[in-house]
């Protein structure tokens, strides 16, 4: 049976994930941050016969979907998803992979989410933290990629990273070319807790690509995030961006699922 949790639900979701985090980040962060006090970010409990055995949740229109042991009741989510009607459905592949034959019209997209244990590569000396001031212009040349930014628009851009800093929900690494002071590289944390980061938004602006620039300022975020204790995580999608992270250190805790409508 799924149920909406209400506020007495959130400790017992919260155990039921323990130590496991790493393969529900964002769903962990929502609840650890808000609880269930942002309108946009609700939370389902699924129960069997011993209790838990699959958390959902949603926030706008994208469900996400997170079983310990991989023991959840397939009809109900199934029927779960079709009453919502989400934009996307995302969870672990093991867990996903269940679901994903019952739902015609959804196409799928394999990543990897991974954890830094130990930086293995030199921070850039040059990459900094970004100021308040300084994250329009971020916005703008991010709003530009294609993939990273374009789907969101300068303006939500720039609003989601002013709300990130103002409330230590997030941060954003820049380097610059000495000469021109135009921004080289870019890398953020899209969501921070006092134990945690997760790492989003690396780019390198294209004349500029294939100098080693997006590791050195990855490496220098992560440094960061390190020193500060931290558990650092990132989820990627392409060769490229799989061979940056592993070649500064990350190790992969397995493969993430996304669902989309075709």
């Amino acid at each position: 049976m799924i149920v909406e949790c209400t506020s007495k639900d959130i400790d017992k979701v919260l155990d039921y994930i323990h130590d496991d985090y790493g393969k529900c980040l964002y769903m962990y962060i929502d609840l650890k941050k808000y609880g269930l006090d942002n309108e946009n970010f609700r939370v389902w409990i699924q129960n069997d016969d011993d209790g838990i055995c699959s958390v959902i949740s949603k926030y706008y229109n994208g469900i996400q979907i997170y079983s310990r042991s991989n023991d959840l009741i397939i009809d109900e989510i199934i029927e779960f998803i079709k009453e919502h009607n989400p934009t996307m459905v995302s969870g672990m592949k093991e867990t996903i992979d269940g679901i994903r034959d019952f739902l015609p019209g959804y196409e799928k997209e394999i990543g990897t989410v991974a954890r830094l244990n130990k930086l293995t590569y030199p921070p850039n000396p040059d990459a900094y933290l970004a100021p308040f001031e300084e994250l329009e212009e971020i916005a703008h040349v991010i709003a530009q990629d294609e993939a990273l930014g374009k789907p969101y628009g300068y303006e939500l851009l720039y609003e989601q990273y002013c709300e990130r800093k103002k409330y230590k929900f997030g941060r954003n690494y820049i380097l610059r070319d000495e000469d021109t002071d135009e921004i080289i590289c870019h890398a953020a944390t899209y969501a921070e807790l006092s134990n945690l980061g997760v790492l989003s938004g690396v780019l390198t602006t294209p004349k500029y690509r294939g100098k080693g620039f997006s590791k050195g300022t990855l490496a220098a975020l992560s440094k960061e995030l390190l020193c500060e204790n931290k558990d650092v995580f990132s989820y990627f999608y392409i060769p490229a961006a799989e061979r940056m992270h592993y070649g500064i250190g990350f190790e992969k805790i397995g493969d993430w699922e996304k669902l989309t409508p075709e």
